[in-house]
């Protein structure tokens, strides 16, 4: 998907999908682990377009995109952190800023779409590993202002992608019951939904099913 268009027209594109508070948000999304060497770094990059008219470029995410995260998190409204925290929050702190632009890079992968004009983030996507390295949980956070851009569908398919081609069996992630436009998007991509209790739902992805890219 080169400078190609955004996906379907539902796409919500808004939210990080997640099941712990704030105060675990360090652990979800990684402490810093050791820094890659520079050829560990793909240096491939995607030129796209959104449904919204956004010209955009992803990429895997860089040590020195960190500068980047406050700018980019100061931008997500509290209503949207509370659909990745599952947790009412009025906005994130300093600290809680610094630990999310960290990445383990034993066990971590993300990708970041960039404002091809002004070079801010406009999405991050993520992946995680579990222990037995064929399953990854994922998390996706755009800017509150794209809602419905088709960035968010985008930057999935990025990471679809990738965890083909590195050979894992299975994504997942959790999503509130309520983020109806979240789950829609998930079951367009080939996700199937698992009920987790009254609030959440986990949507699944089995990769050796779905074929080609």
């Amino acid at each position: 998907m080169i400078d190609g268009p955004a996906g379907p027209a539902f796409d919500d594109s808004t939210s990080w999908t997640g099941s712990k508070p704030i105060t675990h948000a360090s652990r979800q999304m990684g402490l810093v682990g050791a820094m890659p060497d520079k050829c560990e770094l793909d240096t491939k990059e995607w030129h796209e377009t959104t449904r919204g008219g956004e010209h955009v470029l992803i990429r895997r995410v860089r040590p020195d995109d960190m500068a980047l995260y406050p700018d980019f998190l100061g931008d997500v409204s509290s209503a949207d952190l509370r659909l990745r925290f599952f947790a009412r929050i009025a906005e994130l702190s300093a600290e809680e800023i610094d630990r999310l632009s960290h990445i383990d890079y034993k066990h971590e992968i993300a990708f970041v779409a960039l404002d091809k004009v002004t070079d801010h983030i406009l999405g991050l996507v993520r992946l995680k590993h579990e222990l037995d390295e064929r399953t990854a949980e994922f998390a996706i956070l755009i800017r509150s202002r794209l809602k419905g851009h088709g960035l968010g569908w985008l930057l999935m398919r990025r990471i679809i992608d990738f965890a083909k081609e590195k050979g894992l069996r299975r994504l997942y992630g959790d999503v509130l019951v309520h983020n109806a436009a979240m789950l829609q998007m998930c079951c367009e991509l080939g996700f199937r939904e698992l009920d987790m209790g009254s609030e959440i739902r986990r949507v699944v992805l089995d990769l050796e099913k779905t074929g080609g890219h």
